[in-house]
This record gives C-alpha cells, sequence and structure tokens, in this order.
C-alpha cells in the first residue's frame, strides 16, 4: 500500500511538460507553445512560463493569470477551458465514466476517440488521445471551423 501511496503523490507532484500547437485554418498557420501541466487533488495547472500565463482548475471556477494579473472564470462563462479541463482530469486520473458525460468513447488499437453529445457537436468535431501508462502521447482537438489543437507530453 505504501508503494501505490508514493507513486500517486510522486504523480500528482510532478511537473509535466508538453508541447501544444494550435492549428488555425481561418490562417492556414500553426502557433506553438511549450508549458507544463500539474495536477493535484484541489486543481490542476497549466503553465506557459515564456507567455507568462498560468491556468489553474478548481473545483467551481478557473483562475486565469497573465502578466501578474489575476482574472477569475466561472466554468459556465468559458466552454472550452471547462471542457478541456474535464478532459485533462478524466484522462489523467483514467476516468472514462466522467467522459460519458460529453462523449461517445470508442477505443482500437491504439487511439481513443471522443465524440462529442449534441451539447459540444456544435464546436467540437472529435477528439482523440493516446496514453502509454501515465504518459499522454498525444490528446488532438478537432474544432468544427477546421481549427485543432495538439498536445504531447515530452517527459
Amino acid at each position: 500500500m505504501s508503494v501505490f501511496l508514493f507513486l500517486t503523490l510522486y504523480l500528482y507532484a510532478v511537473s509535466i511538460p508538453f508541447n501544444e500547437e494550435k492549428y488555425i485554418n481561418a490562417l492556414q498557420s500553426s502557433v506553438y507553445n511549450k508549458g507544463f501541466l500539474e495536477i493535484t487533488d484541489d486543481f490542476i495547472k497549466i503553465s506557459y512560463p515564456k507567455k507568462d500565463k498560468t491556468y489553474l482548475f478548481y473545483a467551481d471556477h478557473i483562475v486565469h493569470i497573465s502578466n501578474n494579473n489575476e482574472e477569475t472564470i466561472k466554468y459556465e462563462d468559458n466552454l472550452e477551458l471547462t471542457i478541456f479541463s474535464k478532459l485533462i482530469h478524466a484522462i489523467y486520473n483514467n476516468k472514462s465514466e466522467e467522459l460519458k458525460e460529453y462523449f461517445e468513447i470508442n477505443a482500437n488499437a491504439t487511439t481513443i476517440v471522443l465524440l462529442p453529445n449534441e451539447y459540444l457537436s456544435n464546436a467540437i468535431k472529435k477528439i482523440e488521445y493516446q496514453k502509454n501508462g501515465t504518459v499522454l502521447k498525444f490528446l488532438k482537438i478537432y474544432f468544427n471551423n477546421e481549427d485543432w489543437i495538439k498536445i504531447e507530453e515530452t517527459r
């Protein structure tokens, strides 16, 4: 039991580096960012050090910190950040039942495909991700406007 507790605490204490690519169809180009993800029992933290930007996802709100300015965002005011936080939480904690609230889950040999319910299908076409143990090989969100975001762990 103590080994499991140690590994769980280690997982939650680790800052996970990632690369992010946002493809913007209207511009026919991509924007690249590097960031860090931290998952604790109380919040999920996503930070982009070179942009001096951080998001803290709590149970009932989001805090956005940028250039030493702090803004509190309600989940109902930002659908994209809400879905993103739920995705990260469910994927990293292997809680597929939480995804079923918003998505139909289709798994093949290597990739899991999430098809959005009617509520989300106005904005999201589909989501694909692949994990290898605790490592997220990639998470790709396809939007209906032909934009997409791809996140890959770099540890």
